[in-house]
């Protein structure tokens, strides 16, 4: 048998690995929407600032010299001023500021024969894109710059306005960063609130558990817990029914033993008395005597020994069962009993419906035989010598009828009841048996669903009447 871990580690850790790729999944799908959402806020204020710009720097081109050495002209703020002196602002820290900002956005100007005439200082001196007006994308050593792209019929010069994609990614990190922060901070709470939870999900499993180790083998009664959860009723159920038929088994077993003990008793000091008088006769004659009482009294242990055993294995499980001709059945078993019966001139017969002959009965060949046997048994040791012998077959309401009738002297309407009870027999002096016959035919009639009842027999004596249904799911 493969042993895997606990349940409660599986879940624990199976539901972390899952919240773990929750939360990757909702990195990336944050991560996404929200680069879209900022681009969508950001794309209108790169343009609006190119049309600034735009406006802003129209009569500065004009006024340049654009055959100059000097150009291109930097600028170093965003208002259009050259600032190439040392000027300083007051506010140092707002400076600082400006300048990171500054070194994230960039512009240029291009004029026609691909001259450049004016820049920021933090754009470089080739071109940001194409001459294509529009949204573009450059890569400068790492830096990824989104630029929008104007041009000046009228002026003959193209704009181009960037800005470094890291302001976006700093902004989208940071909203990330406070959108999954509070879900890692949760997570190692969420993960004791779990382990805290299962274990009192698997509470009832521990109880059912300790319920089981704490029994010693001689207590078969229901396990019985204080909470049943839905899930695990099928389990206690289950170990509930498998002790049921455990019990049902040993006191199958016990009963056995204890018939078997009880009426070998009497049969055992029989054959032990006629073997001691068959070794102490010194007569052939009455040696052969006593030799011929053993030999009855062996067989007489052996035929109750083997009804005690099928007694046992009428309710195993494992009994096949198949669809049988139950009239086919019925001759062979008469065929090998009919040796018997002629030893006592008894007359044997069957009446059978055409319909019987070719009906199809759902049940255990072998147990089926048992049951003819047996009752064609109990009738030929009740029936006196030249007595009659009747077995019929017929169909009645989906019911397989077997009737078989002798010509004996009866038994009392009132001791019907009494008939399937272990080991009684009313006329002990006939019978040659233990008393088990009709107890082990009532045994598999009930094995196979079916109805054994008596009556008095139109021959004298007794009819023995087996209904057996003939459709069974168990087929």
């Amino acid at each position: 048998m493969l042993k895997v871990g606990s349940i409660q580690g599986f879940l624990i850790i199976t539901i972390s690995i899952l919240f773990s790729l929750y939360l990757s999944a909702s990195y990336i799908l944050t991560k996404e929407q929200t680069k879209h959402e900022i681009d969508e806020l950001f794309d209108p204020q790169l343009a609006h600032s190119a049309f600034l710009l735009f406006d802003l720097l129209a009569e500065s081109i004009a006024n340049i010299d654009q055959q100059s050495e000097y150009l291109p002209v930097i600028y170093h703020n965003f208002s259009g001023e050259n600032t190439t002196g040392n000027n300083q602002n007051s506010n140092d820290v707002d400076s600082q500021d400006t300048y990171i900002y500054e070194n994230k956005f960039a512009y240029q100007v291009f004029n026609n024969q691909h001259k450049l005439l004016i820049k920021s200082s933090s754009a470089p001196d080739f071109p940001f894109a194409n001459r294509i007006q529009g949204y573009s994308k450059l890569t400068i050593k790492g830096d990824v710059w989104r630029i929008y792209s104007l041009y000046d019929p009228d002026g003959g010069f193209w704009l181009y306005v960037s800005e470094n994609e890291s302001v976006r990614d700093e902004l989208s990190e940071d909203i990330i960063e406070k959108i999954l922060l509070p879900k890692l901070v949760v997570f190692p709470l969420l993960i004791l609130l779990l382990i805290v939870v299962i274990r009192l999900g698997l509470s009832p499993l521990k109880q059912l558990v300790l319920g089981i180790n704490r029994r010693d083998e001689n207590s078969l009664k229901a396990i019985t817990l204080d909470v049943v959860p839905k899930e695990l009723n099928p389990v206690v159920d289950s170990i509930n029914g498998l002790i049921t038929r455990i019990d049902s088994a040993l006191n199958r077993e016990k009963q056995l033993t204890a018939d078997t003990a009880h009426e070998l008793r009497t049969p055992l000091a029989v054959v032990l008395i006629h073997a001691q008088n068959a070794l102490n006769n010194h007569s052939e004659n009455e040696r052969n005597n006593a030799l011929v009482e053993l030999d009855k009294g062996v067989n007489r242990v052996a035929r109750l020994l083997e009804q005690l055993l099928t007694l046992s294995k009428i309710n195993a499980d494992n009994l096949p069962k198949t669809s049988i001709c139950f009239h086919q059945l019925t001759q062979d078993v008469m065929a090998e009993m009919a040796v018997k019966m002629i030893k006592k001139n008894q007359d044997l017969s069957l009446v059978c419906d055409p319909q019987c002959q070719k009906e199809l009965l759902p049940g255990s060949e072998f147990l089926l035989e048992i049951l003819i046997r047996n009752l064609l048994d109990n009738a030929s040791q009740y029936t006196p010598e030249k007595g009659e012998i009747k077995l019929t077959l017929s169909l009645a309401n989906n019911d397989y009828i077997l009737k078989i009738e002798d010509s004996g002297i009866g038994i009392d309407e009132a001791l019907y009841t009494r008939l399937t009870d272990r080991f009684y027999r009313q006329h002990q002096q006939l019978g040659k048996g233990a008393g088990l016959g009709l107890t082990l035919v009532n045994n598999i009639v009930e094995y196979h669903h079916g109805v054994l009842s008596f009556e008095a027999s139109e021959l004298g004596g007794l009819a023995v009447i087996v209904s057996l249904p003939l459709f069974s799911d168990n087929v």
